[in-house]
């Protein structure tokens, strides 16, 4: 019952911005011929050496199962994603291109990553403004529900439009490997619904 609620109360947040997507998105969504699917935006990325302001998402990101369900920086036309909750987690790994094959945790993330932020902005609008020691878990998640961070709230990302997903780390920090030859790798996911067109 508690998953019929959420989606109803998605939806009522969805039509309620409408106005905010594009123009053949928002008559679908007026009109009814949009509805919702469960959705989790998903970015993995090695992040050796990654400092000052340093982007999850760019223009060569390719969306890759078990990698990223991103394309470039925009989602496709006519799909915008509703969310309220975040996690980030990450893993060291041995080489270089294990982003889909290791297990990330979130009690894992390291203290010059805890000590982070993670800004996400689309068109000038700051979607997410979060130290990361607020979104990661000190400890294993019991459930897959405790992995992620409650926003307490909806937000959103429009569709066809730019974002910038960053980490923004303190004056001198750099996420260095434990030893040479090692890999840090850092996961993003935004967990709540997508628009769907109806058939």
């Amino acid at each position: 019952m508690r998953n019929r609620t959420k989606i109803t109360e998605a939806g009522g947040y969805l039509l309620d911005r409408s106005d905010k997507f594009s123009v053949e998105l928002n008559e679908n969504i007026t009109s009814g011929k949009a509805t919702l699917g469960r959705h989790t935006l998903l970015v993995r990325k090695n992040a050796t050496g990654a400092a000052a302001s340093w982007p999850l998402i760019d223009s060569k990101t390719q969306e890759t199962v078990g990698v990223s369900t991103m394309n470039g920086r925009r989602l496709p036309a006519n799909q915008a994603v509703i969310f309220d909750k975040i996690a980030i987690a990450a893993v060291e790994g041995d080489n270089a291109g294990e982003e889909g094959i290791l297990d990330y945790v979130a009690s894992k993330v390291p203290a010059v990553l805890r000590n982070a932020e993670i800004l996400i902005m689309q068109n000038g609008r700051e979607v997410i403004s979060l130290p990361v020691s607020d979104v990661v878990k000190t400890i294993s998640p019991a459930s897959s529900e405790d992995y992620y961070h409650d926003l307490e709230g909806f937000n959103y990302l429009v569709d066809n439009q730019e974002i910038t997903m960053e980490l923004k780390f303190p004056d001198g920090a750099t996420l260095a490997p434990s030893a040479a030859g090692k890999q840090w790798y850092v996961e993003l996911k935004l967990q709540g619904f997508k628009t769907i067109k109806k058939q």
